[in-house]
Formats: C-alpha cells, sequence, structure tokens
C-alpha cells in the first residue's frame, strides 16, 4: 500500500508556516529545533498555534499532550505519529 503521508521535511515546513501565521511578530528564525518559549511566544498564543494545528490537519491535540509541545519539532513528531494512526 503506497501512501502520500506528508515527510518530515514537509511537516516541519508547514508548522513553521503556521507559527509564522500565528505569532507574525516573533524576531529572527524558525527552525526545527526552535523553542516557542525562546521564540517569545506566550501560552496564549500557544494555543491559537495549536488551534491552527488541529484544523489545518483536521485533528484533535489531546490536552495531556500539549505540555509536551513545546518546540517546532515536537509538533513535527505529534502530527507524524497522529497521521501514521489514521
Amino acid at each position: 500500500m503506497t501512501t502520500h503521508e506528508p515527510t518530515t521535511d514537509v511537516l516541519t515546513a508547514e508548522v513553521i508556516a503556521l507559527v509564522k501565521r500565528t505569532a507574525p511578530d516573533l524576531e529572527g528564525g524558525i527552525d526545527a529545533d526552535s523553542s516557542f518559549e525562546e521564540m517569545g511566544m506566550d501560552s496564549l498564543t500557544r494555543v491559537d498555534l495549536l488551534a491552527a494545528v488541529e484544523k489545518t490537519y483536521s485533528l484533535s491535540v489531546p490536552d495531556e499532550t500539549v505540555a509536551d509541545l513545546l518546540r517546532v519539532r515536537d509538533v513535527v513528531a505529534f502530527l507524524a505519529t497522529a497521521k501514521a494512526e489514521v
């Protein structure tokens, strides 16, 4: 069976684009290792980002998972796992 799931690189680029749309005033570059806290995102902005992730990918981020999503890489890993389970 062939799947057309996005690669990690594609997911990373998509999550970075969502970060930039959610928090356009962030300073500096964003990459997979970027921490939301280090970028200056407050908790409300992180909630907005996760809401955008949920809407974009038609999935729900469990409350118990939210605290573990601290970096772009964490969101990408969550998405890759969630997509694989569908």
